[in-house]
């Protein structure tokens, strides 16, 4: 069973979730039992972090137990970020798996006497463990299903990619199956590959240069958050003086 199915029973641990997080982790793969665990450790974490931070304002001043509902939100949000950060990774895993299947898919198709089930069924071999090749094996099997209908190859296109990219692709591929294998096909498919295999190639360098920029933030973040601190104890300071 979905997430996304699951949902509509009205659990408190899938109503208290973000409205992207039920999509996201149905698209990864992850079942309601592993969202309701993750989301009970989640709630776990955020109370910790609640009773600390009210216990030890507390002792210390009134105004600074405030700190404990902040640091419930604090690890609340965080916890959801770190989803939203595992998932675009995975998207970006996922597109360059499909770029890597285009490629390798189009020698294949150009063959003598290939058939695109074959070439397929090589792929499908030569495919490194995934979501590509599992969304490939599904692909295999609806064209035994349903050898003239076009809706394996936009649902290979969904489970792959699920870009627009991917499902031109796979549309074209659908065409080249049933018009005699017109070869000029290939060829706009290997266009096709050739401008996704680009712009994989410059997402890659977006994505290294993103963690490279965001280095000197964090460390500038991480030597300020102790100024932060000292200045907010000293106007709460201040301001308890002020009310005494």
């Amino acid at each position: 069973m979905s997430i996304e199915n699951a949902s509509s029973k009205k659990s408190f641990w899938l109503r208290i979730a973000e409205a992207n997080l039920l999509p996201m982790l149905d698209e990864m793969g992850y079942n309601e039992q592993w969202l309701i665990k993750w989301q009970k450790k989640r709630f776990m974490k955020a109370m910790i972090m609640l009773v600390l931070g009210t216990l030890i304002g507390s002792i210390i001043n009134t105004w600074i137990m405030l700190m404990g509902p902040l640091l419930f939100l604090f690890v609340w949000m965080i916890e959801y970020r770190r989803v939203t950060v595992f998932y675009k990774k995975f998207q970006f895993d996922k597109q360059l798996q499909f770029n890597k299947f285009t490629r390798m898919l189009i020698p294949l198709l150009l063959e003598k006497s290939a058939t695109l089930y074959s070439a397929l069924n090589k792929m499908l071999k030569r495919m490194d463990e995934g979501h590509v090749k599992s969304a490939l094996e599904r692909l295999l099997i609806g064209l035994n299903d349903q050898p003239n209908s076009e809706e394996p190859f936009r649902k290979f296109a969904k489970d792959a990619s699920g870009t627009d990219q991917a499902m031109l692709f796979m549309t074209t591929l659908y065409d080249y199956q049933q018009s005699s294998f017109d070869t000029s096909i290939i060829n706009e498919l290997g266009q096709m590959s050739s401008q996704q295999l680009f712009e994989g190639v410059r997402d890659i360098v977006e994505f290294k240069l993103r963690k490279f920029y965001m280095f000197p933030t964090k460390l500038t973040m991480a030597s300020f958050l102790p100024i932060v601190g000292y200045a907010a104890a000293m106007i709460i300071n201040t301001i308890s003086k002020l009310s005494l």
